[in-house]
């Protein structure tokens, strides 16, 4: 099971990462999660039913729920997805680097965080992660149409939000 773990990891960690830091807000916290979800998963003596990857995303997303819950967020310590981006390829790029410049990482970070968490998460899923409205499902423990609803609402609101800033 370890190697396996292993293997996930290392294919979405970027992934991974991406949603533990927008819902804890704080790069450190995001780090901490992931560790003890791969702790626990580790520990585990039992194999997860179903789809591996996704079970890992879940583990991720409760372990950085647990995280927030146990220490107060600072506001002027948050962080968001967009800071020090990783591209699929692994190599890290940062908004400088042409990503995105200084003010669209602005105007995009507000966007996002305004998004409620629940589709903050879904968004997140399915750009950072790469994964299928059936995986995010199983991750939130939604029916896949509740999650392409709430990210089609989403997309919405940032379309509304961003709609002449971009």
């Amino acid at each position: 099971m370890r190697d396996l773990l292993e293997k996930i990891y290392c294919s979405h960690r970027q992934g991974l990462f991406s949603l533990a830091l927008s819902i804890t807000g704080c790069r450190q916290l995001a780090e901490d999660a992931i560790q003890s979800a791969f702790e626990r998963l580790c520990r585990s003596s039992t194999a997860p039913a179903g789809d591996v990857v996704n079970y890992v995303f879940a583990a991720v997303r409760n372990a950085a729920r647990d995280s927030v819950r146990s220490k107060q967020r600072a506001s002027d310590v948050r962080e968001t997805i967009f800071n020090g981006f990783v591209s699929a390829d692994g190599t890290s790029r940062e908004p400088v680097d042409g990503m995105l410049t200084t003010e669209r990482d602005q105007i995009l970070r507000s966007a996002v965080d305004d998004l409620d968490e629940a589709e903050r998460e879904v968004v997140v899923l399915k750009t950072f992660a790469g994964l299928t409205f059936a995986a995010i499902g199983e991750v939130l423990e939604q029916s896949e149409k509740t999650v392409a609803t709430r990210y089609r609402r989403a997309l919405l609101k940032l379309e509304e939000k961003l709609r002449g800033q971009l």
